[in-house]
């Protein structure tokens, strides 16, 4: 069992700055001058920031919940 909440928690620590580089370089890659910040920004939260920050607080959860059940509490 403390395999896997540290697992769960190494995943959850490495999917949020993950989840910020893949933000930072879909925002290098599609920004151009003279492009409305709509076209880029609102696909790039959906598509990015959502699924990242979601999967980040999924890790976090299990690896709490499980921590605390091995603990009895």
């Amino acid at each position: 069992m403390k395999g896997s909440v540290r697992l769960l928690a190494a995943l959850a620590t490495l999917s949020l700055p993950g989840t910020y580089l893949a933000g930072q370089i879909d925002f290098v890659r599609r920004h151009s001058p003279g492009l409305a910040p709509e076209r880029y920004w609102l696909p790039q939260v959906l598509r990015i920031w959502l699924p990242g920050l979601a999967a980040t607080l999924i890790f976090a959860l299990s690896a709490f919940a499980l921590h605390r059940r091995a603990r009895g509490d």
